[in-house]
């Protein structure tokens, strides 16, 4: 944020927790002009939606996941994120793609 008084690049002061409450005024020191000004707190959320055909009919696409031991790889879909173990098959192929590196 910037001070309201000079413009000049301000961090908020979270010492104790300070400046997290929504609707309160929290009063900082300006590390420029030194002058004492507020500030509210507004938290947000922002949504992202995106299509998922697997999750209406259409197969999922399920990629290892980059896991170290290898034994703990997962399969997760790279659209919905669900996961699930790989089937013998598909760890074999896994191990083999390791070997070949």
């Amino acid at each position: 944020m910037k001070c309201p008084y000079c413009g000049a690049d301000q961090e908020v002061n979270h010492d104790d927790g300070q400046g997290y409450d929504q609707d309160v005024a929290h009063q900082q020191e300006c590390s420029n002009c030194g002058k004492t000004y507020i500030f509210k707190t507004v938290i947000s959320f922002d949504y992202y939606p995106e299509q998922a055909d697997c999750l209406n009919g259409e197969p999922h696409r399920y990629k290892p996941t980059m896991t170290w031991p290898k034994s703990a790889t997962k399969m997760r879909c790279e659209i919905c994120e669900e996961e699930r173990n790989p089937t013998k098959k598909e760890f074999e192929e896994i191990l083999s793609n390791i070997k070949t590196l």
